[in-house]
């Protein structure tokens, strides 16, 4: 069977030197050898100096940025609780684990495994993996906590909740001098940091906590976070991804906080010149992200609207490069979500970021990210009324949101091409197939020809998420690979190889066309060095139902498994008819596969031996889920047909 576009090219032969020049580029080689040597010769120490606070008191507080949420709206309800647990010491990691780290927490501690971070070193001198999980260290210190206790001051005016921000912030100054210890290693975490404490002092400006010499320590930690992210910018850029972007607009807010420096202007010149670059070459022109990530796609839009509310509230013009960008974006991740849940299929990697938490809403809704982009971007709102409405009254002012409704712009078929996503259903049940063509930027996950089964808004085939990115047993591989997404493997083996924690090589080129009798048709060349291809489609013969054709061909006999990863539901398992029957809430739900060889049918919920049977909807976190997997041999080719529909019964 053959597929459209042409014959796909080989991949390079299995060389990592070879591989890097080809699809990362001699210009990024020699980059990073030359900013490995850098580090080694203690470059990045002169351009990052060890310091100490230089505290001047009697330096007035700027206002450049005094209009920045100065028409506020009234906060929801859950920020006092969550506000109450901080001041006792309770706090939440990647917007689920509830730890009681004390107040104030031990801010260079692995919050999960207790493992202590020297704090006396050079950034430049550790290591992202000397400490477990670094971002278990880089968690509290990113100031999540800081807009639940902003929220709860602004609806309650209780001092309690500003003074909880302001000696929060000061232990932190304490604790963490400048340069020094591993909250300082990564730019984007300051930037991260830079935006969350921008925020508190704003909305807690009229409190009594809020002392002239708080301000004038504010003032110097913005002062450092610039030259922090200005001394290493190169490296985030040399990423391509949401490091690059974000370090920009870190730089860019650090500059507006304090114009009368004598370094801000540059800062400003600089952070709008390589963001202009930034979004130019990572945000694609169908709306898709360089990451390939749901959870990065929404990071890139905080950025986006972050920096074009501050970039309003200092009075400067906002580029049309800086809209186009964000409207595409917006145009995606809108048409993807499903406007009842907020839920979006979480493909791609996820590293539990929610940069900017301005509404009571669960870390998985994307409504007042779509909401708040809609009215500053657009300045319309998309969806009715809810508590997603808060995050656009905060970022655009609470004369952005018009009371009359323009529908989200969903697309309920659509085919992205650079992004590497199709979709095809309704609102509420539809199938979203990633389908990558040829990667302009490095892939994070072995998800090729992966799909999503939604139905009346219930996950039924499902990505397995993320797990952690360092971290060791049977959470090895951070769910990453083919094996449990809902694809297939070839003779146990990956379509593509990967040499290291977050580099898959070579990268595979693909084809995606649309079909003339309806759905999407994808291939791609991961498995030419088994000489085999994996041809699929995907249609909907009728409404709420899906058909996903899986075409096998090989030179010779192969064993090839086909995976489905499944929401955890009442379930019954009927292999002598080829089925499985799950009991959602809306109703009986059929999945069905016709296999014209012998197949071993396995259906495990949970293994304690491997990542089988798991996703992760949230940073560290696990949860049972339903992994069937269909073994057989192909010799030389096969047709196999997966349906996924209600019960007619």
């Amino acid at each position: 069977m053959a597929i459209g576009g042409g014959a796909l090219e080989p991949p390079l032969k299995p060389t990592l030197p070879v591989h890097l020049l080809t699809h990362l580029g001699p210009r990024w080689v020699l980059f990073r050898a030359g900013y490995t040597l850098g580090r080694a010769s203690g470059a990045l120490v002169r351009r990052s100096p060890l310091a100490e606070w230089s505290l001047d008191p009697e330096v007035p507080a700027e206002e450049a940025l005094a209009s920045l949420f100065a028409d506020p709206p009234t906060p929801g309800p859950q920020c006092i609780a969550e506000a109450n647990d901080i001041l006792a010491g309770r706090f939440r990691l990647f917007s689920c684990h509830e730890i009681d780290a004390g107040f104030p927490p031990r801010w260079n501690r692995n919050q999960i495994t207790g493992e202590e971070s020297p704090t006396a070193s050079h950034w430049s001198a550790m290591d992202d993996f000397d400490f477990g999980d670094i971002k278990c260290v880089w968690e509290l210190s990113r100031f999540a906590w800081a807009f639940p206790l902003a929220r709860a001051y602004k609806r309650t005016g209780e001092n309690c909740y500003a003074e909880g921000f302001w000696s929060l912030f000061e232990d932190w100054l304490r604790r963490n001098l400048p340069n020094r210890g591993p909250n300082w290693m990564c730019g984007q975490e300051a930037t991260f940091r830079l935006m969350a404490a921008t925020f508190a002092r704003q909305v807690c400006r009229p409190a009594p906590a809020t002392t002239a010499e708080r301000v004038a320590r504010f003032q110097e930690f913005v002062r450092v976070t610039g030259r922090r992210i200005a001394a290493n910018i190169d490296y985030a850029l040399s990423q391509s991804n949401n490091h690059g972007v974000s370090e920009c607009i870190g730089l860019l807010t650090a500059a507006l906080l304090v114009p009368t420096r004598e370094e801000s202007a540059g800062w400003l010149a600089l952070g709008l010149r390589r963001l202009e670059g930034q979004l130019g070459d990572l945000v694609y022109a169908d709306g898709g992200f360089a990451q390939h990530s749901a959870n990065y796609h929404r990071v890139l839009l905080h950025d986006l609207l972050w920096c074009l509310a501050v970039l309003r509230a200092a009075h400067k013009p906002t580029p049309g490069w800086l809209d186009d960008a964000a409207k595409r974006a917006l145009g995606l991740i809108a048409s993807l979500m499903n406007p009842s849940t907020g839920r979006v299929p979480l493909w791609g990697a996820n590293d539990g970021a929610l940069v900017l938490p301005l509404a009571d809403a669960d870390f998985l809704d994307f409504r007042p990210l779509v909401q708040a982009a809609a009215a500053v971007i657009h300045g319309q709102r998309w969806l009715p009324l809810g508590p997603w409405d808060e995050a656009a009254l905060w970022l655009g002012g609470c004369g952005s949101l018009p009371e009359t409704i323009t529908p989200v712009r969903w697309m309920p078929t659509g085919l992205w091409r650079q992004a590497g996503l199709a979709q095809i259903g309704g609102r509420e049940s539809r199938i979203v197939f990633r389908c990558p063509t040829a990667f302009r930027h490095r892939p994070s996950q072995a998800d090729l020809l992966h799909v999503d089964v939604e139905w009346r808004g219930q996950a039924i085939a499902l990505d397995a998420g993320t797990y952690s990115y360092n971290t060791g047993g049977r959470w090895v591989g951070a769910l990453s690979g083919a094996a449990v997404h809902n694809t297939i493997t070839i003779d146990g083996q990956e379509p593509m190889q990967k040499p290291s924690r977050f580099l898959y090589l070579p990268w595979p080129r693909g084809s995606v066309r649309i079909d003339p009798a309806g759905g999407f048709e994808a291939t791609h060349n991961g498995w030419n060095r088994l000489a085999a291809q994996h041809i699929r489609k995907i249609r909907s013969p009728e409404a709420e139902c899906f058909l996903v054709e899986d075409w096998i061909i090989c030179a010779g006999c192969r064993r090839v498994r086909l995976h489905w990863l499944l929401a955890d539901l009442p379930h019954q398992l009927d292999p002598s008819n080829s089925r499985l029957i799950l009991d959602a809430p809306p109703g009986k739900y059929v999945i069905s596969w016709e296999v014209p060889a012998p197949a071993v049918v396995s259906l495990i919920r949970a293994d304690g031996a491997s990542d089988r049977g798991w996703w992760s909807p949230h940073y560290l976190q696990a949860l049972p889920a339903l992994s069937l997997a269909i073994e057989f041999e192909v010799r030389h080719e096969v047709l196999v047909k997966t349906t996924f529909g209600p019960s007619r019964k």
